[in-house]
């Protein structure tokens, strides 16, 4: 014996902070976040949020709103409520907390649909086999499904693309503002949001900007589900819709093109054609402005969710995160000439260029 413990399976209990075993339980409770993750998506698949109200309900008469088993829903609620999702009261019902409120897919800054994409099947199936694409060095996705993510969508499994697409929605809310508060647009009249989905940074801007008018360039069937005030009302009036496989085409002539979230779907020398495509269509002087996520070059610490990302895109597809000398490299290519970045308060960078003369 040498008076050291033996290393194991992990103690049920936690260990100390200060040993070695301390370490190991934070990265037990690492590998374990799926777990949690997972309750949060049932939460909201099961619309459980949206089905409690402003007084406390019981688990039987919220397993018959929602079409679930009492037992079963018995142990999800009591698993929420030790996350903090839900409180259980004195009497066994359950009631919202500020972070089930936010599973309510009606209040401002909802998650609802961001949790649902979490918990799609692909999702699951890709991050199951991210050893394997590290060690092949090849997109999963594919290679899984027979087609490209976007060609699940519109083939396979549409509602799968629906919540996909609602959750990007949900998710540009958060940006959007900063986004718009960090744009300048002196002298522009015109703004492109090319694959901007539902449109939601460009209601923003219309809403803010009276005298700008904007264009929506995504594919036809994400443009059916665009913005209702894009499509009818005062702002519609400064708005058009222009359905476009970017990568072809980008149809709209104007001083400013938005790209959120874009680029990183994407390897580099498709992301050229696209930004050839802006500028082949720009005004003279125009801008393009890529809003995306900026890998830290360096010693600096990135961002655990910028590089998750990353790796996420590498598993679906064939772009990824990039640095800012990779941003560069992209503009250079497309006949553009790179200006910087501009830092906002979000988890995203303004990256932005210019059309030559």
């Amino acid at each position: 014996m040498t008076g050291k413990p033996e290393i194991g399976p992990l103690p049920l209990v936690e260990a100390p902070e200060t040993t070695v075993f301390g370490a190991a339980a934070d990265v037990r409770r690492l590998t374990q976040a799926m777990w949690s993750s997972a309750i949060i998506q049932a939460a909201a698949q099961l619309g459980l949020a949206d089905l409690i109200g402003d007084d406390p309900v019981g688990t039987d008469e919220l397993a018959g709103k929602c079409g679930a088993d009492p037992g079963a829903l018995r142990r999800l609620m009591r698993a929420l409520a030790a996350h903090g999702i839900f409180h259980r009261t004195a009497d066994g019902r359950y009631e919202h907390t500020a972070f089930s409120r936010s599973l309510v897919t009606t209040v401002p800054g909802s998650v609802a649909n961001i949790a649902m994409l979490a918990g799609s099947g692909w999702n699951w199936t890709v991050w199951a086999r991210l050893a394997d694409a590290v060690r092949s060095g090849e997109t999963l996705f594919p290679a899984h499904y027979g087609r490209t993510l976007y060609e699940y969508f519109a083939e396979d499994e549409p509602s799968e693309g629906e919540v996909f697409n609602r959750a990007m929605s949900e998710s540009s809310r958060w940006t959007s503002g900063p986004v718009a508060d960090a744009l300048d647009l002196t002298g522009v009249s015109v703004v492109a949001d090319v694959a901007g989905g539902q449109g939601s940074l460009l209601r923003t801007l219309l809403e803010r900007n009276p005298d700008l008018s904007g264009v929506l360039l995504d594919s036809p069937e994400v443009l059916r589900q665009a913005d209702p005030a894009l499509r009818e009302g005062p702002l519609a009036a400064r708005c058009r819709l222009v359905p476009t496989d970017i990568r072809q085409a980008v149809p709209a002539e104007a001083d400013v093109y938005l790209l959120r979230q874009v680029t990183h779907i994407w390897e580099d020398d498709v992301c050229v054609s696209v930004l050839r495509n802006c500028a082949h269509s720009a005004r003279p002087g125009a801008r393009v402005v890529l809003v995306d996520h900026l890998i830290e070059e360096g010693p600096e610490p990135n961002s655990t969710f910028s590089t998750l990302l990353d790796l996420l895109m590498m598993l679906v597809g064939t772009g990824g995160e990039r640095t800012e000398s990779e941003f560069a490299e992209l503009f250079a290519r497309a006949g553009l000439r790179y200006d910087g970045v501009v830092r906002i308060p979000s988890p995203l960078t303004l990256v932005t260029a210019s059309v030559r003369s």
